[in-house]
């Protein structure tokens, strides 16, 4: 049982609250219903409580599980004190994560990440045994646990741990990984991320010079002057530049990490063990790989379309996010909540109580600001309350299409957390991404029913179209990429040269003859997406639930009412089942090559439809 924070970073975006885009008034989230901040002595009281809980569960646990007298009401009780453990120490790690996402150059919150992450290690090594041991029992007993009503919430939790018995070490084992982990993958992971939340640029903008934040410059890659564009994107990667030869050592060491760990612990090939994970099959995610990347002619269609559109003889990776059309309005952050709260209510209207709330108790954090790293996420709360939402919000149309995605995840994690026990809380990252991307779709369709020109329709479908390539094909082109890499990893340790020729490789497959000069513009962006290390193989997700949900908005255009209690009830699952049983339940088959062409196809259909408006 290992429960982390939901790192979603789609692209650089975020929200604000009553004030304009690069307003100077932060607006931050409140996060008193953890703690008080950095000090609040209750940190100290809390780690002594969970210290004691742990040390008394495994005084009383370990060594009875394999007993034959063991029954399922023992066991329930025994899973129950567990969640208790597991349940306080997240909190813990949630606040220090949530305040180290805004403030990671402050020493003394550096200081408290470290100490409640060695705390964390030091809580699971106590009570490590449980899962390890559970797995010594008889077949016999394992399946009168799983046939007794006594423990039905736990059942999947049963089935999955049984499932994980190859690729089990002993617990001693297993306590050394996580402690290595702690200076080893997770130092260079911490490493990474304090080096790039530092950066901050000098930019030029209408003939003054101003220092920004990497989501605040970022920003500029939107501007409709290409040298503007083109020198926003230099400027970017220029950090990345003069430490790649610090990021090729991290990946390297990250990357080695999780291949030696994967082959200790009996996974076929580096990617299994996050299929594994995910509850996934590897047949599932090399079929959906597969299926996209016979694809990527589309997305060369659209590139050249799009250079047409806007006029230029050649598009650069500097031109791939230029506006066409009408994209400069500004939006601020009330505009934007209340637009996606609109949105959410002609969906559902207890959709919009929730974000409410959210808003009302100031669970999302808006401003860029230094020291606050990139990109966008959505965290768990507190059981039965509400989630955090952490953005870097620009003003544009894009950061309001983010927001709407983040408050989906937010939507997915408040179900699952009213109708989950914490042993069920979290979910696939297979099925991660649902409630985000159907939400970026519901805010989608009602900005295209509004009272548009022939312009503003064209630009906003190319909005939509590029956000479904960022998520489809170009995460498919990162997964390519990644397991490019881990394959090289088997018999050298990549260059840097080597990372940067594979990236390109992979963008030159998927843009074809649309864009030029990616070697030269872009071939260090490698070094950017922090997905390869924070959560190897995390990347096709996006992918898969992108087109996943394409197919689910289908059926909701189909049913209508119908559909809603079905994606309520998918939202509210978390992990009590897999993937596969989740969506069989409403009829969808995720082994099905064609369910996966459904999503190809619909953005096919947008192009036509962006075809014949250009036309």
């Amino acid at each position: 049982m290992e429960y982390t924070f939901h790192f979603i970073l789609i692209k650089f975006l975020n929200q604000t609250n009553l004030f304009r885009y690069m307003s100077k008034q932060i607006i931050e989230w409140n996060l008193s219903n953890l703690y008080k901040g950095i000090d609040d002595p209750k940190i100290e009281v809390d780690m002594k409580n969970i210290e004691n809980l742990a040390k008394k569960f495994n005084s009383e646990v370990k060594g009875k599980l394999i007993e034959p007298s063991l029954k399922p009401n023992h066991l329930k009780e025994w899973y129950v004190a567990l969640e208790e453990v597991f349940e306080r120490m997240f909190y813990l790690s949630l606040f220090s994560g949530l305040i180290y996402s805004t403030t990671s150059l402050d020493d003394n919150v550096k200081e408290l990440k470290a100490k409640i992450e060695e705390f964390s290690v030091k809580i699971k090594e106590t009570v490590i045994f449980f899962e390890l041991e559970l797995n010594l029992v008889s077949e016999e007993k394992y399946q009168e646990f799983l046939n007794s009503t006594k423990l039905s919430n736990y059942r999947h939790a049963l089935e999955f741990n049984r499932l994980k018995k190859e690729h089990q070490l002993s617990e001693k084992e297993e306590q050394i990984i996580m402690m290595k982990d702690l200076t080893g993958s997770g130092g260079f992971t911490k490493l990474y991320d304090e080096i790039q939340s530092g950066f901050m640029y000098e930019f030029e903008v209408d003939g003054k010079k101003k220092e920004m934040t990497g989501s605040e410059l970022f920003a500029f890659m939107y501007h409709k002057n290409k040298d503007v564009r083109y020198r926003a994107l230099q400027t970017f990667v220029s950090k990345f530049k003069e430490n790649e030869l610090i990021f090729t050592h991290i990946y390297n060491n990250v990357l080695k990490d999780w291949d030696l760990e994967t082959k200790r612990k009996n996974y076929e090939k580096p990617i299994s063990r996050r299929n594994f994970d995910n509850e996934i099959s590897d047949k599932i995610v090399e079929t959906l790989g597969n299926v996209t990347s016979n694809s990527n002619l589309i997305v060369e269609r659209y590139y050249n379309l799009k250079k047409k559109v806007i006029g230029l003889d050649e598009l650069r990776m500097s031109d791939i996010y230029a506006p066409v059309g009408k994209v400069e309005k500004k939006y601020t952050y009330e505009d934007a909540i209340e637009l996606v709260k609109d949105v959410n209510e002609r969906f559902l209207p207890e959709f919009k109580d929730i974000i409410q709330k959210m808003y009302e108790n100031q669970h999302i954090d808006v401003t860029p600001r230094k020291g606050k790293t990139g990109g966008a996420f959505c965290s768990y709360g507190r059981q039965t309350q509400y989630p955090f939402v952490f953005v870097n919000f620009t003003g544009d149309i894009e950061s309001v299409l983010t927001l709407a995605h983040e408050l989906g995840h937010a939507l997915h994690h408040y179900y699952i957390q009213q109708n989950q026990t914490f042993t069920n809380i979290g979910s696939s990252l297979a099925v991660a991404e649902i409630a985000s991307v159907f939400n970026e779709i519901l805010t989608f369709d009602y900005l295209m029913g509004q009272d548009l020109t022939k312009d503003e329709k064209i630009s906003l479908l190319c909005n939509h179209i590029e956000g479904n390539f960022s998520t489809s094909h170009r995460q498919n082109a990162f997964y390519n990429f990644e397991q490019r890499m881990h394959k090289l990893m088997e018999t050298k340790l990549p260059t840097t040269q080597e990372y940067k020729e594979i990236y390109v490789e992979e963008m030159e497959r998927m843009f074809g003859n649309s864009v030029t000069k990616i070697k030269e513009d872009y071939a260090i962006y490698c070094f950017v997406v922090s997905h390869f290390i924070h959560v190897p193989f995390y990347v096709y997700a996006y992918n898969m639930a992108n087109l996943l949900v394409i197919a689910l908005y289908q059926m909701y255009l189909e049913e209508k009412d119908e559909f809603k209690p079905k994606f309520v009830k998918l939202l509210s699952v978390g992990t009590s089942l897999t993937p596969e049983q989740m969506l069989a339940e409403i009829g969808v088959d995720i082994n099905d090559p064609n369910f996966w062409q459904k999503g190809i196809n619909y953005l096919k259909n947008q192009i036509d439809k962006l075809e014949e408006l250009v036309n």
